[in-house]
């Protein structure tokens, strides 16, 4: 059977099961202070358009896209702080700035440059004791990892990690009041690797030697309970996921009902936590789910929505 005739039926039976509404949160979802009260996605356009696109949850259901007064070379990343969500992401062409804005429930602020900081890739977004904290990989040859804190008004200096270095992305994720990076070794390093952060410094990098990837990891909350996604390295496109307790990681687990040709999304959002991902090879649709706390919802498809790269959840 052809790889098309088997897109087209993944997305006919995931168009079915995309029908009914969600239902209400899950039980035991605590929402954290930092949880916003929906899901919010951002992303940019497939092929040649580099345009920034997002949408949020209403009563269970994504709204239609609305289109953002941006461009990317990249995935843009979003956060959610004392009632704002906040996005950045990495400028187009040869623009390697950072760039950041944020929704105040209505509408979004000018987006704005942040001369000082440049990357090959996107931005992550995280947040520790009330502040929010940004953390990048520096823009090739430089691959180091990167990070800076904002106070509500501006952002500090950015400081330089000379102890770790990535390929891609890092990625920030806070649950259980504690701040965690994660990103994928450099060179034949295809491992996972991570750190905490006091609200002050981060501890030094581990490796996490049972799980490999040729994207780069995600991270993402429900209540006090850290997730991690991730896609599988060389041919194994399938999403993988683990949970950390603040103290030790969960054994790596196959979701092997979706795949992806970029890396994952997570986000939390009215009690939720929200999976999302592009589909593989010429499926360039995004697709989503929700987890309880122990397991994942059925893979659901957004037709109305395709991108070349990943989808940000906040």
């Amino acid at each position: 059977m052809g790889t098309g005739t088997n897109v087209t039926r993944r997305l006919a039976a995931a168009l079915l099961a995309s029908v009914a509404l969600l239902g209400p949160a899950p039980a035991g979802a605590t929402a954290a202070s930092t949880a916003p009260d929906t899901g919010y996605m951002a992303w940019r356009g497939t092929g040649s358009d580099p345009n920034i696109y997002w949408s949020k949850v209403v009563n269970g259901r994504w709204t239609d896209q609305r289109g953002f007064p941006a461009t990317t070379a990249r995935d843009p990343d979003l956060i959610h702080l004392n009632g704002r969500t906040y996005m950045a992401w990495r400028g187009y062409g040869a623009d390697d700035h950072i760039w950041w804005s944020r929704y105040n429930g209505s509408s979004w602020t000018t987006p704005k440059q942040l001369a000082d900081r440049r990357s090959t890739y996107a931005p992550a977004l995280g947040v520790s004791n009330g502040k929010l904290v940004m953390a990048w990989r520096g823009t090739t040859p430089d691959n180091h990892i990167w990070w800076s804190t904002f106070n509500g008004t501006s952002w500090s200096g950015q400081r330089v990690l000379d102890d770790r270095r990535a390929v891609g992305a890092p990625a920030l994720g806070s649950a259980g009041g504690k701040l965690v990076m994660a990103w994928h070794g450099v060179g034949t390093d295809d491992h996972i690797w991570w750190s905490t952060f006091n609200g002050t410094s981060w501890s030094g990098q581990r490796v996490l030697a049972d799980r490999r990837s040729t994207g780069w990891p995600t991270l993402g909350a429900y209540g006090r309970t850290l997730v991690m996604a991730w896609r599988g390295t060389g041919p194994d496109d399938h999403i993988w996921w683990s949970t950390y307790n603040g103290t030790s990681w969960s054994a790596q687990h196959l979701l092997d009902d979706r795949r992806t040709g970029n890396y994952p999304a997570l986000g939390r959002g009215a009690g939720r936590l929200y999976m999302a991902w592009r589909g593989t090879g010429p499926d360039d649709h995004i697709w989503w789910s929700t987890f309880n706390g122990s397991s994942w919802s059925s893979q659901h498809v957004l037709l109305d929505r395709r991108t070349s790269g990943s989808p940000g959840l906040s």
